[in-house]
């Protein structure tokens, strides 16, 4: 591994049977590997376990799973076990899910304490807060390992981290989910880029962060039209994600995060195409790091 890149497995783009090849594939490239919790059929724990069982020294995450949906003393169970299991290669990530504003952050830090209460072993599993804004990450700072930002540019992520990443307490670490949209065919390529910023755009606690981005009347376009080229991707968007890029351009991406202060970017494709291009494509992702 050169750097502290992770990569997110997105259970609808990699199905089960991938997880284990793609984790013994990555094991020497990436520092860890997250799952989202986007599958009601899917567990990120189990997940988790399957990449876990398959490496050596790779962490893996749940990035993140809804803690108010939890019995957190089973939670605590589960972690623990993970951790113990892995030589503490897991790390447990966190939200509230559609929660927002003051009542989302009181809500994570109350039930993180309570799970925390319910560790059995040391050292404890570390929690990374899913953040958007920067009262998240203060509170991830005050009571967490780390915080998660997503689909934001790394000025962005410099905005709302800096005061925190600037104090270097030691242990806190911010990560950030970088995502890439991939396909043989370019227009579907771009089309899924499209269709993640408009969904993306649709939910307020998003909204209220692309428009503090400077990118709502580029995602107002995007609803209006559609056949999507290439030259109505502006330079707002390619900072925060891209289509079909090249190893130039993510490597570049990546540092810009890097130079912003997050600590691990974590690169979050979208794959269409079959399972052997899917493979190929994380092959060429670990080559290019």
């Amino acid at each position: 591994m050169k750097a502290d890149v992770g990569i997110a497995l997105r259970s609808t783009v990699f199905p089960p049977n991938l997880i284990v090849p793609i984790s013994a594939e990555i094991d020497a490239s990436f520092s860890s590997v997250w799952f989202p919790a986007v599958s009601a059929h899917l567990d990120p724990l189990d997940l988790c376990a399957l990449s876990l069982g398959a490496t050596k020294r790779l962490s893996a995450a749940t990035g993140v799973i809804r803690l108010p949906e939890h019995d957190l003393a089973l939670l605590a169970r589960r972690a623990d076990a993970l951790g113990e299991t892995s030589g503490d290669r897991f790390i447990l990530g966190v939200g509230t899910g559609h929660l927002r504003g003051r009542t989302a952050v009181n809500q994570l830090v109350e039930l993180t304490k309570k799970l925390r209460a319910s560790y059995q072993r040391t050292p404890p599993v570390p929690v990374y807060f899913a953040a958007l804004g920067p009262r998240m990450v203060q509170a991830a700072f005050q009571n967490a390992d780390g915080a998660l930002l997503n689909f934001c540019s790394p000025r962005y992520a410099s905005k709302v981290t800096s005061r925190h990443v600037s104090k270097k307490r030691d242990g806190f670490r911010v990560a950030c989910y970088v995502k890439l949209f991939f396909s043989e065919d370019e227009s579907e390529a771009r089309r899924m880029l499209v269709d993640e910023f408009i969904h993306y755009d649709s939910l307020p606690q998003y909204h209220k962060m692309f428009e503090a981005m400077g990118i709502s009347k580029t995602l107002e376009a995007f609803r209006s039209t559609t056949e999507i080229a290439e030259g109505h991707i502006t330079e707002e968007i390619l900072e925060i994600s891209m289509d079909n890029p090249t190893q130039k351009e993510v490597l570049e991406l990546l540092e810009r995060f890097r130079e912003a202060g997050v600590d691990t970017p974590v690169v979050y494709p979208y794959v269409a195409g079959s399972d052997d291009y899917k493979l190929q494509l994380v092959k060429n992702l670990c080559s290019w790091l």
